[in-house]
C-alpha cells in the first residue's frame, strides 16, 4: 500500500521541491478534497494511500483564510465558487513556503502520478475531478 510520505517524497522529487514544500502543497490541496470532493472519490483515495485522511484533517490542511475578492467568489459562485475561493487562499497561504503556480503544476501532476502507479488508478485526479471549478488550479487540466 503506498503512504501519503511516499507521494510527498516522489512527488518532491519529480517537481524539484523539497519534501516540506510538497507536503505544505499536498496537505493543503487534500484539506481542500476533504471539503468540496465527492464522497466516493474521495473515501477512494484515503482507503488507497495510508495517510492521505489524516494529511487532510491536519493542521497544514485547515481552510485558508480568503481575502475581499476570495469572499466575494465563495459568496457569487455556489458550491463550485466555494471550492474555487478556497483554491485561491491555498495558493496564497503556500506563497510562505515558496510554492506557487508554477511549483503547483508540476507537484500535483507528479503526485497524481505517484498515485497512479502505486494504485493502478488515478484516484487523486478522480477526487479533484468531482470538485467543480478546481481542476486547473490542481493540476487538472
Amino acid at each position: 500500500m503506498a503512504s501519503f510520505d511516499d507521494v510527498v517524497t516522489g512527488a518532491a522529487t519529480a517537481a524539484g521541491l523539497n519534501p516540506d514544500q510538497s507536503r505544505a502543497a499536498l496537505a493543503g490541496a487534500l484539506g481542500l478534497l476533504e471539503r468540496h470532493a465527492a464522497p466516493g472519490p474521495r473515501a477512494a483515495l484515503y482507503a488507497a494511500v495510508a495517510g492521505t485522511e489524516a494529511a487532510a484533517r491536519s493542521k497544514a490542511a485547515e481552510r485558508p483564510r480568503r481575502g475581499l475578492f476570495g469572499g466575494l467568489m465563495a459568496n457569487a459562485g455556489g458550491v463550485s465558487g466555494a471550492a474555487v475561493a478556497e483554491a485561491m487562499g491555498l495558493l496564497e497561504r503556500l506563497k510562505d513556503h515558496d510554492v506557487g503556480k508554477a511549483e503547483l503544476k508540476r507537484l500535483l501532476p507528479a503526485a497524481r502520478e505517484q498515485v497512479r502507479a502505486a494504485t493502478g488508478r488515478d484516484l487523486l485526479g478522480d477526487a479533484v475531478r468531482s470538485v467543480p471549478g478546481v481542476g486547473p488550479l490542481l493540476g487538472d487540466g
